[in-house]
């Protein structure tokens, strides 16, 4: 799948979904904190990629997750990510 498509699936998936693409990662995450990280799935944009995630969006992740939960989500998710998504 190329990336385009994957962010516009994670745009319009539902939080059963999403935990599925992440057990699909082997990443583990809460109910709640998918709670919390789910409606920001919206915000996605191609342009993070060349960018990087917005410090508004990793604010709301800090303050969802906490400073060092959410780093370490950050670090797993690019350490498991496919090599064209980073």
């Amino acid at each position: 799948m190329d990336i385009a498509k994957f962010i516009g699936q994670l745009q319009n998936c539902s939080k059963k979904e999403f935990k599925t693409i992440l057990k699909g990662f082997d990443i583990k995450i809460s109910d709640k904190e998918l709670d919390g990280v789910h409606p920001l799935l919206r915000e996605i944009s191609l342009s993070w990629l060349v960018l990087g995630v917005p410090l508004s969006i990793q604010q709301k992740l800090i303050q969802l997750l906490g400073e060092k939960r959410a780093t370490a989500l950050y670090k797993e998710i690019i350490e498991k990510a496919p090599s064209s998504f980073h």
